[in-house]
């Protein structure tokens, strides 16, 4: 199994990094669906028990090793707040699957609806892939090999599956604006009616095309907000929200907490910039 200094010895190249974790891109193959993979050794300093995944519409596969037991879960399109810290500083070894919007469909092609806001034990869903990854991980001495096996896996399930790609370029036309489209637009482009899209949205996402939406706009003003703080105002309007009270409202409504809050302890927040 790998180690912290296979990590540290990695010279490959990789999406962000530091002493204990690394992000990596999947096969180009992969990548219109997972967004990273990402190897972590967790410690209480560089994630606090507090350590919170803010609402997001991508899933995440997660391989935890502790001492003696390794679990394998999935969770879902997230709609609120998740903390996930306590449960990562029991760890000595993380391995996240990241996936974009609507990419988990391809691997588990079940309605996404059934994942929302819940976690899974993977072998629930599909024992032998669960114990696939399993295996390889722990079969796997260097970054270099994990990462060529992991591809290997998923590229597999990838020629057995398929996936809606109007659904796909809708939510690209979604994150474009910033969340700021209606259903009703998206049927006059697509042929769809609304009815068929929000269908078609529960199915391949998870969540309704309007979720989906306050999802991305939530996600953008918080970009906004990590690279400048100071104008709630103008970044509520760069969201496309009429004024502050309602750019605060809807960002509570949706995080569970205001911009300011979220300010103060954006330290305990995590926002994945390789994903939404």
């Amino acid at each position: 199994m790998i180690t912290k200094e296979s990590i540290q010895f990695f010279q490959g190249k990789s999406l962000n990094r530091g002493d204990n974790f690394l992000y990596l891109s999947p096969h180009f193959l992969l990548q219109p669906y997972i967004a990273n993979y990402t190897i972590s050794f967790p410690t209480p300093q560089t994630m606090p028990d507090e350590y919170t995944v803010l609402p997001t519409a991508s899933s995440t596969l997660t391989i935890s090793v502790n001492a003696d037991t390794i679990i394998s879960g999935l969770r879902g399109v997230n709609t609120k707040s998740c903390n996930v810290g306590s449960h990562a500083n029991k760890m000595k070894l993380l391995l996240l699957i990241e996936f974009h919007p609507g990419g988990l469909f391809p691997f588990i092609p079940i309605d996404q609806i059934e994942l929302v806001d819940t976690s899974f034990k993977l072998d629930e869903l599909d024992k032998i892939f669960t114990k696939t990854l399993e295996n390889e991980l722990v079969q796997s001495m260097s970054v270099e090999n994990l990462i060529e096996t992991l591809n290997r896996i998923f590229l597999t399930r990838l020629t057995e599956s398929k996936t809606n790609m109007s659904v796909l370029d809708m939510m690209q036309v979604i994150v474009r604006q910033h969340g700021n489209i209606s259903a009703k637009e998206l049927s006059s482009e697509y042929y769809y009616s609304e009815k068929q899209i929000r269908r078609l949205f529960l199915r391949y996402v998870g969540t309704s095309p309007k979720m989906f939406s306050r999802i991305a706009r939530t996600n953008y003003a918080l970009r906004l907000l990590q690279r400048n703080s100071d104008y709630l105002t103008d970044i509520a309007v760069q969201s496309g929200y009429f004024d502050q009270p309602h750019f605060i409202h809807d960002f509570r409504r949706v995080c569970g907490l205001t911009p300011q809050d979220y300010l103060r302890n954006m330290s305990v927040f995590y926002n994945d910039r390789f994903k939404m």
